[in-house]
């Protein structure tokens, strides 16, 4: 039967993912909306921040955040925020 592996697969989108939550947290609801796009790949948590003042301020913030991110995360060992490329 399949539904276990989707509902698996379902817990396991970076939106439910504890990373994803530790860094949505610490941004708080202002930064938050300003970020683009976040993945985890080869222990590297990248976030894609709207524009560079924005990435910034991101930053900042989530240097706190980084041994909340190794408790949570074993594979976790670096983070990155980058700016969205312009089109």
């Amino acid at each position: 039967m399949r539904l276990p592996a989707l509902a698996q697969r379902a817990r396991s989108t970076p939106e439910t993912s504890e990373w994803h939550v530790t860094v949505m947290k610490a941004l708080g609801p202002d930064l938050a909306v300003k970020v683009n796009g976040i993945t985890l790949n080869s222990g590297k948590i990248t976030v894609i921040a709207e524009a560079s003042a924005w990435a910034s301020r991101m930053r900042f913030v989530l240097a706190e955040v980084e041994p909340e991110l190794r408790r949570v995360t074993p594979e976790f060992r670096e983070l990155v925020v980058r700016v969205r490329p312009k089109r």
